[in-house]
């Protein structure tokens, strides 16, 4: 699937469901080999051997959805203020696996980690090509590189919808609305 396609996508998706444009994190991680299991992404998050799993809305805040998507599992949360995009559930998370964790809240921050076996590679803040850093801020070239085309003055969804179009061309994951408006598999974590 092209790149556009997937923009496209998104800027429908972020459009219909509002409050996505208020905020959001979706972390995906793609196993270096095998799958991942939804119970075993919970536990890597939590750092628990049996955190209890429920049928939530993905649009509680508060909560972390899960999901699979192809070879991928997806942690959704819908304030934004993340839990799986801290660096150290991000390590645990990418464990003998990458992991690509897109994030934006109403505080107006918005970030792009890239993380792989155990290590948080590269963080872009504010989706900003100048401000990516890192132990290997290579990991995230590709995407600098295409955030620097669409400019400096770009209006807010554009931005958003071109970097969860990049994480799913790295992943294969797609998030949508279908996805969004059924109860998943979660955490509640207040």
């Amino acid at each position: 699937m092209d790149l556009q396609h997937a923009v496209t996508h998104y800027r429908r998706l972020i459009k219909e469901v509002g409050w996505l444009e208020e905020g959001m994190a979706w972390t995906v991680i793609l196993p270096i080999s095998g799958r991942l299991s939804v119970q075993e992404a919970a536990t890597r998050l939590t750092g628990d051997s049996h955190p209890e799993l429920s049928e939530l809305d993905p649009g509680f805040s508060d909560v972390v959805s899960f999901g699979q998507s192809g070879a991928a599992t997806m942690l959704f949360e819908a304030d934004g203020f993340s839990h799986a995009g801290h660096p150290q559930a991000l390590e645990r998370l990418s464990e003998n696996a990458r992991a690509w964790h897109v994030s934006w809240n109403i505080t107006g921050r918005r970030m792009l980690r890239h993380a792989a076996q155990g290590k948080v590679l590269a963080q872009m803040l504010d989706f900003d090509p100048d401000e990516l850093y890192g132990i290997d801020p290579g990991s995230l070239r590709e995407e600098a590189v295409i955030l620097r085309g669409i400019g400096r003055y770009r209006p807010p969804t554009r931005y958003k919808s071109k970097v969860m179009a990049m994480v799913e061309q790295r992943t294969g994951a797609r998030l949508d609305k279908q996805w969004l408006d059924q109860p998943q598999p979660a955490l509640s974590l207040d």
